[in-house]
Order: C-alpha cells, then structure tokens, then sequence
C-alpha cells in the first residue's frame, strides 16, 4: 500500500516539525513549506492526497492561499489554524474546506481527522465520463470540482456549499444508491443520527436547482427507506 503524501503549509517552524515528526511517524509523507506562495508553486506540478494549511501565515492570508490551491488541486484541505473566531471557521467551510481545526489540538485528534478525511475523499470514485479528473459531464450537466460550479444547459447553477457537496457525491458515484448515512457523513462529516432531516432537506432544494421536480423525481431518484441514486441517464 502507497504512503499518502501531505502538503503542509505552516510558518510556525517549531510547530511544524513536531506535526511533521509525528505524522511521519504514523506512515505519512509531509512536504512542508513556510509560504503560501512557494507551497502554490509546488502544487501546480504535484499531486497531493491531503492538504493542511494555516490561515495566519505572516503577510499572506491563508483564505486566499486555498483559493489558489484549489486552482490546482482537487485534493481535500484542511485548515489548522489559532484562530478561533467562528466567523473564521464559517468562511473557511463556506470555501469548501473539508475540516477545521483550532490549535492547540491533540495529535492523535489531527491524525483521526486526517484519517478520515482521506478515507472520505478516496472511498467514491468517479463513475461517469470526464473530459479530464476535474470535470464531471452527463448530458446538460456539467461539475467543475476544483473552480466549484455546475452548469445546466450551460447556465450556471447557483448552489450553495452544501448543496453543491451533495451534487458531487451523488454524481460520482452515478447509477449507485447512495445512503443518507454516506450523504451525512461525507458533506457534514458526521454519523447520521437517525433523525434528521438535514439531508432531505438539502436534496429537495437541489432538486428544484436542478428542474428535476417530477414526481417521482427523475434525475435524483429516491429509494425510500435506503437513500438516493443520481441517474445518468436523466440528463437529456
């Protein structure tokens, strides 16, 4: 089995390589990089399995260094930062962060989460035709993972982070019934509890988004009791 390899973009040098040392001593391969700029360099060339990032990086905003990575990458990111404003936390979900984590955290806490979140980004593959790993087209639709924005009939869709998550998941795994449990865990990052109607929710907005509001639905199909199957074949 390969070794994951992590970009690490951190500028707290002392902090950096005690997450470095430890990391590498659970099987991981770390490239670390003080700077933003110099870590987006690398990035446009070299394919990443995860991400960590810092949002206070001297004069560099972190916030604009995932943006900029996402330019290149589709690989999941997280932020580990001391910032422990809530808004903060928010914007960085609102970008598409995949976790966020305020320092001081526990290692083993970081290696969970890092765990898990490469568990999550490997576990579905994509299904359908692509013109290349970044682009998901059935039909009408068309997904961009990394610049995030789906098109329909080549009109853009005006979806929220959330909703675009679960268009993804569902996408990528085309023609497969997807559970809420899976659903739950993948865009909340969460176990579903057996209750809540978060997720139906959600996929009921998608589906007026997204004109599929026959009944039954036609493109994102409901199998009571189990979850959802995005149908390939319902896209025109």
């Amino acid at each position: 089995m390969s070794q994951h390899t992590i970009l690490y973009i951190e500028d707290d040098l002392k902090l950096a390589q005690l997450v470095s040392n430890y990391l590498s001593n659970h099987g991981y391969i770390i490239e670390h990089f003080d700077s933003g700029c110099h870590a987006c360099y690398q990035a446009s060339s070299k394919k990443y399995d995860l991400i960590l990032l810092d949002i206070g990086l001297g004069s560099e905003d972190g916030f604009e260094v995932f943006k900029e990575l996402k330019q290149y990458q589709d690989t999941p990111i997280i932020f580990m930062t001391a910032r422990q404003s809530q808004v903060d936390h928010i914007t960085g979900l609102e970008l598409g962060a995949d976790d966020y984590l305020t320092k001081p955290v526990s290692p083993s806490i970081l290696l969970a989460r890092i765990n898990n979140t490469i568990r999550r980004s490997q576990a579905v593959k994509p299904t359908s035709t692509t013109h290349n790993a970044h682009n998901i087209r059935f039909g009408s639709l068309s997904i961009n993972t990394i610049q995030r924005e789906a098109y329909l009939h080549s009109q853009p869709l005006e979806l929220t982070s959330a909703e675009f998550e679960i268009l993804i998941q569902l996408a990528q795994s085309a023609g497969q019934l997807v559970s809420r449990d899976q659903l739950f865990d993948g865009t909340i990052g969460r176990k579903y509890d057996g209750q809540s109607r978060t997720i139906d929710g959600r996929i009921s907005r998608l589906r007026k988004k997204l004109g599929d509001e026959a009944v039954p639905a036609q493109k994102i199909v409901t199998v009571w009791g189990k979850g959802y199957i995005f149908s390939p074949q319902a896209w025109g």
